[in-house]
């Protein structure tokens, strides 16, 4: 009994601690940048980073975990996000703040990849129930930072603002290692390669598609999580006011993560979940650009509920794969590729601002890349499946019956036939 609930209480820990780095940030950028004489081109990096280090470590990630196993693999995660965390609240000046920084989205990228197989490892039969569980507080993570980083800044100021969050990834390790003298962490076996190579990958129109729905989705919500609290601060809103929105738009990804797959499963083709979101996109960042004090909570809703494509991508990663193995190959995909283009959305937006001194430009920016959004949601929509798109022969394929698929937390579990 107890294995299982240091087991399940390590789980919920890693969760908590994928996004604290990010949106721990934003809300003191300004006290960032004059303590450490951050430039806008700098900050725009700093706001780039976390899409390139998961996308990267999307890639890598799986063969550290064939290495020392998953356990292993989330001790050593949470030790470099709680390094990371730690040492840019020390860090004497940019450099070394963007490598503290890089440091710990390593230990969080690693997160991001670990959860699903951990969950699978450690309760093989509750993969709905723990799935909600971690998808709550991988939400709540990022939302708190959000909501108390500007009153910790005002109380104690901005390096203890940033550097409190390692104490939080320091207790995640805790049960890990727990786990460990109880004898539970193991190494893993070794992986057999993927049946679906890469260059098959880059050839596949669905694939792409699914790149294009993930990588752009995440390309609107970095910049939001980097420049959010400043745009409205810039506007006259309230610094603590600012920096609670960011909390709010955090929690929007909730009502998502629920909703999204519950109507994708039951649409045969679920474009309409993204025009609705295309709808919110435009309205949202309307607002921001041109009336962002005027009702600044509408706005940041409408913005924190277009993002239907991020949920969205990771449910038709089920939908539009008829194996295991096919799943494996277009979210891997999907997510190495699609996170190396979402880091160019704080980049390009930071460095509108600078040139142009205002925001408009950044958010019309934002607007062109609805229109690679819709046509990656065309395709990826579409009633097709990527091995059959492949040429994949599907008698050695195990069968599945889309028809009895059902939610669980936000996931697909196939019924086989």
């Amino acid at each position: 009994m107890l294995p299982r609930l240091l087991a399940l209480l390590a789980i919920a820990l890693l969760a908590l601690n994928l996004r604290s780095a990010i949106t721990s940030v934003a809300p003191v950028l300004g006290e960032l940048a004059r303590g450490l004489g951050l430039t806008g081109v700098e900050a725009s990096v700093l706001g780039a980073l976390p899409p390139v280090v998961f996308g990267v470590g999307g890639i890598a990630t799986p063969a550290v975990i064939r290495r020392l196993g998953a356990d292993r693999s989330a001790v050593l995660a949470m030790a470099l996000a709680t390094t990371g965390t730690l040492a840019r609240a020390f860090s004497p000046g940019v450099p070394s703040f963007l490598t503290a920084q890089v440091v710990a989205l390593v230990g969080m990228g690693m997160g991001n990849v670990l959860l699903p197989p951990l969950v699978k490892r450690h309760f093989p039969g509750h993969i709905g129930p723990l799935t909600a569980l971690y998808g709550i507080c991988l939400q709540l993570g990022t939302a708190v930072p959000a909501f108390v980083a500007v009153p910790l800044a005002d109380a104690a100021g901005w390096r203890t603002s940033l550097g409190a969050w390692s104490a939080l990834s320091l207790m995640a390790v805790v049960p890990w290692l727990l786990l460990g003298r109880q004898g539970r962490l193991e190494h893993g076996e070794p992986a057999a390669p993927s049946t679906i190579p890469l260059r098959a990958l880059l050839r596949s129109r669905l694939a792409w598609g699914a790149v294009l729905l993930m990588g752009t989705t995440s390309l609107n919500t970095y910049p939001v999580f980097t420049w959010l609290p400043r745009i409205l601060a810039d506007a006259g809103v309230d610094r603590t006011v600012a920096g609670s929105l960011l909390g709010v738009y955090s929690l929007m990804s909730l009502p998502l993560a629920f909703g999204v797959p519950w109507l994708a499963i039951r649409l045969r083709n679920p474009f309409p979940v993204v025009v609705a979101g295309l709808a919110c996109y435009v309205c949202g960042y309307a607002g921001l650009a041109l009336a962002p004090a005027r009702a600044p909570l509408l706005w940041t809703v409408l913005v924190g509920l277009a993002a239907v494509g991020f949920p969205l991508a990771l449910c038709l990663v089920n939908l539009r794969t008829l194996s295991h193995d096919g799943a494996v190959a277009l979210s891997g995909f999907m997510q190495g590729v699609g996170y190396l283009l979402a880091s160019t959305g704080p980049l390009a937006t930071g460095i509108l601002h600078s040139l142009t001194g205002g925001w408009s430009a950044s958010f019309l920016f934002l607007l062109c890349t609805l229109v690679p959004m819709t046509v990656g949601a065309l395709v990826i929509c579409r009633p097709v499946h990527l091995e059959e798109a492949l040429g994949a022969t599907a008698a050695d394929l195990p069968a599945y019956d889309p028809l009895q698929a059902t939610p669980e937390g936000g996931r697909i579990s196939w019924s086989a036939k």
